[in-house]
């Protein structure tokens, strides 16, 4: 919420999002593609099943960012209300995405109970020191 002392202002109206967005993808995806080879590398699931709600993340991120681009269109004779339902699509797209990444991580703990994996704890130690490591 803006505020004001007198005649100056403390908010700066932003009128373009997309570096914003092409910033927190890309650091978001790195730190995915680390926690995941090393989930790999330590044979852990905690950490691939991190990795994978941040990617779900970054997928959600992308599906954000098109949606936005696609509301700003302008309404047509066809869609008279433009494409500003896309938000709608775009989080009913990210759900989805997010219980297939259950899906298989919980399959995957399913077959773990069966045939239990051994731990590399000495590889997870340095990505523990950053995020999720059990």
């Amino acid at each position: 919420m803006a505020h004001s002392h007198g005649s100056h202002r403390h908010d700066r109206p932003v009128n373009n999002y997309n570096r914003a967005f092409i910033i927190s993808v890309a650091l978001n995806n790195s730190f995915v593609v680390i926690e995941a080879d090393y989930g790999i590398l330590a044979n852990s699931l905690a950490l691939l099943a991190d990795a994978g709600h941040n990617a779900s993340d970054v997928l959600g991120l992308l599906f954000a960012w098109g949606a936005t681009l696609l509301a700003r269109r302008r309404p047509t004779s066809r869609r008279t209300y433009g494409l500003r339902r896309s938000s709608i699509l775009a989080a009913l797209l990210n759900a989805s995405f997010l219980l297939v990444v259950s899906g298989g991580i919980g399959w995957e703990a399913i077959l773990r109970f069966r045939n239990p994996a051994r731990d590399r704890w000495r590889n997870c130690n340095f990505r523990g020191s950053s995020g999720n490591c059990h």
